[in-house]
């Protein structure tokens, strides 16, 4: 389908970003670019994590992976981000190599259709790697990455730099949520974030949150929003804000509600 400026509209849409709090700037000014509310609800809290010698020996192995922008800006607190000329330096997702260019690093990365750990993993530029392959990430998720070296027989050094947290919605968040206008529509690519505020938020919250419409960056959390009580979600064809507000902007453009 292509995809027209007409379409780009989301006017009367309340917007609701479960992306922690570091991140929610930059979905606010492009929601807010198409006309819709953005609603700030982070899904997760993320806490930096105390220096180890593992990061130092991550960033010094003949490739590195940086699993999501937190990552870096995590490990950029500990130490200068330095990459060697014969470095490969890898990026889950636009996201992260936005994040890495600030360093000024140039990452490889999926291509825009394939911007997760599996998409990582099929990159053709693993065939030059011989290893170690450092990982900069957080504990948790699925592993997927690690997992895929690993039956590869790829030696692994592994550097948590930050953790993840259950999210503390605060009141007044709370209250947005409640008082955002329909329609409303969640932005999805995490699947911590979406069980986090289910399991957290206050009955009343928490209906509002599932009558929305969820816009997920992956088939596996169209069916886990649907495990969720969501009535309704949707897949976009990648996690970045502008892919996820696209779908968005295309379905209400069908179903005329813009």
């Amino acid at each position: 389908m292509n995809f027209s400026s007409a379409h780009a509209d989301l006017r009367g849409w309340s917007v609701i970003c479960l992306r922690p709090a570091m991140q929610q700037a930059a979905v606010k000014r492009r929601v807010e670019a198409r006309g819709g509310q953005h609603v700030a609800l982070p899904g997760l809290r993320l806490k930096a994590l105390a220096a180890s010698d593992a990061l130092a020996q991550a960033l010094a192995c003949e490739a590195v992976v940086f699993t999501s922008p937190a990552a870096v800006h995590f490990a950029a607190r500990l130490c200068r981000l330095q990459p060697a000329a014969e470095q490969r330096i890898f990026a889950v997702g636009e996201g992260t190599a936005r994040a890495l260019a600030r360093h000024h690093i140039r990452a490889i990365t999926p291509p825009p259709t394939a911007m997760h750990s599996e998409g990582v993993l099929a990159l053709p530029t693993w065939d030059e790697v011989t290893g170690p392959v450092g990982l900069v990430t957080a504990p948790g998720g699925r592993g997927v990455i690690d997992a895929g070296l690993a039956a590869r027989g790829f030696p692994r050094v592994r550097a948590d730099v930050y953790q993840r947290l259950p999210p503390r919605p605060t009141t007044r968040q709370i209250k947005a949520l409640c008082a955002a206008s329909a329609p409303r529509a969640v932005l999805m690519t995490s699947g911590e974030a979406i069980e986090g505020l289910v399991n957290t938020l206050p009955a009343t919250a928490r209906t509002v949150l599932l009558q929305s419409l969820a816009i997920c960056s992956s088939t596996r959390l169209v069916q886990l929003a649907t495990d969720s009580g969501f009535a309704n979600a949707i897949e976009a064809r990648a996690p970045t804000p502008s892919a996820l507000l696209d779908a968005l902007a295309i379905h209400a453009a069908a179903k005329g509600m813009r």
